[in-house]
């Protein structure tokens, strides 16, 4: 089942959640963690704007998760991959623009599958790691490269208003260990890689994750990224695509005096 959370095109503040059937959303009262019935209503995805599948409660972010990234980044390779967090106020949704901030120069994207948790927990056991998983969508883990090495941190380089676009829906029924995951840079391909590949797969990342802080209902886990970042610039068109999932889409553009503000 892939949840969603919009509104109409002609809305301003209401806040719609259904479930995607083909080109359709159909809609339900509730929340996505808690669907309830059926209003009656049904809209084309092309008559709503897209927002963030949920507001996640924290970002945690796993780098170094796949091999071939660690060596284009010239890290030696390691058994565990490292953890981050990334701010709240990052997340933006499917189609929203990613703001390229005046002060980093290599400004980089970075296609993941994103977990998303249903069920708190705290040192989770792997082999009981997907009752704790609500379901999976699309992450953009935008980082401004300079600055992280510059500055030898990673949140602040990760955290930026609109570094983490994120949907355009949850599945909730999805299958994470064999999934292709694209991406693309206008016309380019950029990434192409494959969940199979990742060092630690879903499971593990949750138990992981959990071994060092409790997980709560709502959070999302960024499940790093493989070979292929590259340089954003203004004008960019980002698009990833995960096998069984969907395509998250957004444009990039530089900060200016109009967009400063967010």
């Amino acid at each position: 089942m892939k949840v969603i959370r919009f509104r109409l095109k002609n809305e301003r503040n209401k806040v719609r959640v259904g479930v995607v059937s083909g080109k359709k959303i159909i809609e339900f009262r509730g929340s996505i963690f808690k669907l309830k019935e059926e209003t009656g209503n049904e809209f084309h995805l092309n008559d709503i704007e897209f927002l963030p599948p949920l507001k996640p409660r924290k970002i945690v972010c796993m780098g170094f998760n796949y091999k071939k990234h660690m060596e284009e980044l010239s890290k030696l390779s390691t058994n565990k991959p490292t953890i981050t967090l990334k701010s709240q106020n990052t997340v933006i949704g499917h189609r929203e623009k990613i703001v390229l901030p005046s002060i980093s120069t290599r400004v980089e994207h970075e296609a993941e599958l994103g977990i998303i948790i249903g069920k708190p927990g705290y040192k989770i056991k792997q082999e009981k790691a997907n009752e704790h998983i609500f379901g999976y969508t699309i992450v953009n883990d935008v980082t401004a490269r300079d600055l992280e090495y510059e500055l030898k941190q990673w949140s602040p380089a990760k955290s930026f208003p609109t570094f983490c676009p994120i949907g355009p829906w949850i599945d909730t029924s999805l299958d994470a260990s064999n999934l292709s995951i694209r991406c693309w840079v206008n016309s380019e391909l950029r990434q192409d890689a494959n969940t199979s590949e990742m060092i630690y797969k879903a499971e593990k990342c949750v138990s992981f994750v959990s071994s060092f802080m409790k997980l709560e209902k709502g959070d999302l886990i960024a499940t790093g990224t493989p070979a292929g970042v590259g340089v954003l610039k203004a004008g960019d068109w980002v698009r990833i695509e995960i096998s069984n999932l969907g395509i998250l889409e957004n444009p990039v553009t530089k900060e200016n005096e109009n967009n400063s503000g967010y």
